[in-house]
């Protein structure tokens, strides 16, 4: 009996996780390497959207790919299979806009180039040629550091040894020796050039197209898209974040001046600033990720990169404070309290967190302050919440029983002269 139980709750357990197995389908997607306003991200549009929205001003690289499709219920989303079929498919892409054909592009390779590092933005792509010539340069340049790297190690210790040879013979009696210190190791580049991959390349006006692949002077089935290529003029912004002292790990957007931050008196804060970029969020969320579900008329600020400013304003009343950038320490709170501590960083140490810290006056009657940057278009107001004041809060609970009491009062009082 207790095998028969095992192996009915195995058969169970089996079907249950075939259920929970997503169907899988083979279908065409758009594979794509797309421009952002500041970098290159990858993405891919399922067989089931049908518009491919780019932001114009740099080059797109873009690949149909046959591959494995399925929907997932908890994420509602479209995920594709890659590790398990992925097939380039070769031919010539078709441009065209209103019934009117623009361009035929063939497939070429292609290259990014991160001229700063790829986390720094300003990437770019080369194609053909000016790929491959690029990335065998990057290779040399690469090998060369290498080659620069071993042999600065080898004359670090070749000097690491000779002061421990002209240190013996000093104890020895020996004169005293002046060894020549051996240049610096050198220092890594942060270029980086991409390995040459073969894609699509398109690079439109805004507007409204038409594309599909075109193979043997024939369409090829499942490849016919719209393309709506967005104006991607740069609308760039300093944007903060404020960060409450006991939950440092979240915190809170101020993305636009008329975010307004709500502080207690004696209460403190602290606030970073980023580079950002602002689009509408119909015309960015498409780009970067197609099935997500855009707000029409709703902004967006996408953060790039921290903001270079070394101190900030504070105006409270008629007095201007000039508060530099804190290098500070986190430490998590000893004990049952939850919560964490803040400090300045000694030397030597690592900081969690370069911020400013905002210290809301714990008396005075201003009730709001600025933050401002002094050569940046960057306003935040701070507004002061005070306590309620216990006795007066009582009283005006009170005040509407008082008042339908006085009412019903003058009603009997009504009531019986008459």
């Amino acid at each position: 009996m207790r095998i028969l139980l095992l192996v009915i709750g195995m058969l169970v357990s089996l079907g249950q996780a075939a259920a929970i197995e997503p169907e899988h389908r083979e279908v065409t997607v758009i594979k794509a390497r797309v421009w952002d306003g500041y970098k290159y991200v990858e993405t891919f549009l399922p067989s089931t959207a049908h518009q491919l929205t780019l932001l114009s001003g740099e080059d797109s690289a873009i690949t149909f790919v046959r591959t494995e499709e399925y929907y997932w219920p908890l994420s509602r989303q479209i995920y594709v299979d890659f590790d398990k079929l992925h097939e380039p498919i070769d031919g010539i892409l078709r441009i065209e806009q209103q019934g009117r054909m623009l361009a035929e592009v063939s497939n070429r390779d292609y290259s990014i180039v991160y001229p700063d590092g790829a986390v720094n933005g300003n990437a770019s792509l080369l194609w053909g040629k000016e790929a491959d010539l690029a990335f065998a340069a990057y290779e040399q340049s690469e090998r060369d550091l290498s080659r620069r790297f071993v042999e600065a190690q080898r004359a670090q210790t070749l000097y690491q040894r000779a002061l421990l040879e002209a240190g013996a013979r000093r104890l020895a009696g020996g004169p005293v020796e002046t060894i020549v210190p051996p240049p610096p190791l050198p220092e890594p580049s942060l270029r980086l050039v991409t390995t040459p991959t073969g894609a699509l390349r398109v690079a439109l006006e805004p507007g409204q197209y038409e594309i599909s692949l075109w193979r043997d002077g024939r369409k090829v089935a499942g490849t016919e898209r719209s393309l709506r290529v967005v104006d991607a003029t740069k609308r760039s912004a300093v944007v903060a974040d404020i960060i409450p002292e006991e939950r440092w790990t979240r915190p809170l957007a101020a993305n636009s001046a008329a975010a307004r931050i709500f502080a207690r008196p004696g209460t403190r804060f602290y606030l970073t600033l980023s580079e950002a970029s602002r689009f509408a969020e119909s015309d960015y969320l498409p780009v970067v990720s197609p099935q997500a579900e855009a707000v029409e008329g709703r902004d967006m600020w996408v953060r790039r990169q921290p903001f270079n400013a070394e101190a900030i304003s504070l105006t409270g009343g008629s007095q201007t404070a000039i508060l530099p950038l804190d290098r500070l320490k986190v430490e998590q709170t000893q004990g049952a309290a939850f919560g964490y501590t803040v400090r300045q960083a000694h030397a030597g140490e690592i900081p969690d967190l370069s911020a400013f810290t905002i210290t809301v006056p714990a008396d005075g009657d201003a009730n709001r302050s600025e933050i401002s940057l002094p050569a940046e278009a960057f306003r935040r107001e701070v507004v002061v919440v005070r306590p309620r004041r216990a006795v007066l809060g009582l009283f005006l609970s009170f005040l509407p029983l008082c008042v339908a009491m006085a009412i019903a009062a003058k009603r009997r009082r009504k009531v019986s002269d008459a």
